[in-house]
């Protein structure tokens, strides 16, 4: 879900117990292997942002049929007020490297 005024932070909750990895599957291999980081774990400098863009608009930027596929998948889920997990991360990435700031996510899994 999205939290604060956007460009500020992207937080999403998925009720799948390993959403990344669903995240990851809907995506396809070849787009998950672009994007940088370890298992949706990353610590970036605003140079690396702008290094890393590239290949992450390569990643989560979707043709309609593609973006139609990937969200049929069941563990997608968002209310009509949270920005979708295949929007948000590219946004964010967006917003870092135009601001010229670093990047941080997180993978979480709470039991």
């Amino acid at each position: 879900m999205g939290h604060g005024q956007r460009g500020e932070i992207f937080i999403s909750a998925q009720s799948k117990e390993f959403a990344l990895r669903a995240f990851f599957h809907a995506i396809g291999p070849d787009r998950a292997a672009l994007i940088p980081g370890w298992c949706g774990n990353f610590l970036l400098t605003s140079a690396e942002v702008r290094e890393t863009l590239p290949a992450v608009e390569r990643a989560l930027g979707f043709s309609p049929q593609e973006r139609a596929s990937a969200e049929d998948q069941d563990w997608l889920y968002y209310g009509d007020d949270e920005e979708s997990v295949l929007d948000g991360p590219l946004r964010m990435w967006r917003h870092a490297a135009k601001y010229g700031l670093g990047l941080c996510g997180v993978s979480v899994v709470i039991y």
